[in-house]
């Protein structure tokens, strides 16, 4: 009885989702293809393709491509990358770089950006999620909630203080070095889920999560895909 209800619930669930608009290609560099759900066939990606719920969107190396979502936010893949559209506020981003503007949204309306290692809650910001094998989140503006998909994460923040932030700029010994870059965090703290504020970057190794500060090669990241962005329009 309880497959049978987990069956139909799962019928109505794709029936509700089925032509959904999610939003639009708006440019196309490189190779792209899209599948359907449902179907094994991949096919081209053009400017002005509708992208519907259960959509999955790839790019080859060399490639990118804008998405316009329908209420105006801006999704950017990039090369190597692949994206799930599973519903309206939902997307799952198996694998790649992607560059994502969210305009605001309620918390009735949050989006969700499902990646291999964890579960990211938007209400409206600018960030990127890196789920290569230096998986990390980079935020601009904003908040954002992180959650865990497995067991809970040892979260190391960054410690702020004038300190450490003195003696970087100093020349040091190698072993000096070492000593403070293992220093710089916190003592780590286990949680399930916490928010990442703007200005900072989390990178993930399993379930051992750093926290640190913005850097001048996520203001070059950053500046890349605005670049993009630009060159598409």
């Amino acid at each position: 009885m309880k497959l049978f209800l987990l069956f139909v619930l799962s019928a109505l669930f794709t029936w509700a989702n089925a032509g959904l608009v999610v939003g639009t290609v708006q440019k196309v560099a490189g190779n792209v293809k899209v599948k359907n759900e449902g179907s094994i066939k991949k096919n081209s990606v053009n400017a002005g393709l509708e992208m519907q719920a259960g959509d999955l969107l790839t790019t080859a190396k060399e490639a990118s491509v804008l998405i316009k979502l329908i209420d105006g936010s801006a999704v950017v893949l990039d090369a190597s990358s692949s994206v799930l559209f599973a519903s309206g506020d939902t997307i799952e981003q198996q694998g790649g770089k992607i560059f994502y503007k969210i305009t605001s949204r309620d918390a009735k309306n949050a989006l969700k950006i499902k990646t291999p290692f964890a579960i990211i809650g938007i209400k409206g910001t600018t960030f990127v999620v890196n789920a290569t094998e230096n998986a990390s989140v980079t935020l601009k503006e904003g908040l954002i909630g992180v959650t865990s998909i497995k067991e809970e994460f040892e979260l190391y923040r960054k410690k702020v203080q004038e300190e450490f932030n003195s003696f970087i700029a100093d020349q040091q010994s190698e072993f000096e070095k070492y000593k403070n870059e293992q220093n710089k965090y916190a003592v780590a703290e286990a949680t399930k889920e916490f928010d990442l504020e703007a200005g900072n970057r989390i990178s993930f190794s399993g379930q051992k999560v750093n926290e640190d500060a913005w850097s001048k090669e996520d203001d070059a990241e950053f500046e890349r895909f605005e670049q993009l962005i630009n060159a598409f329009k």
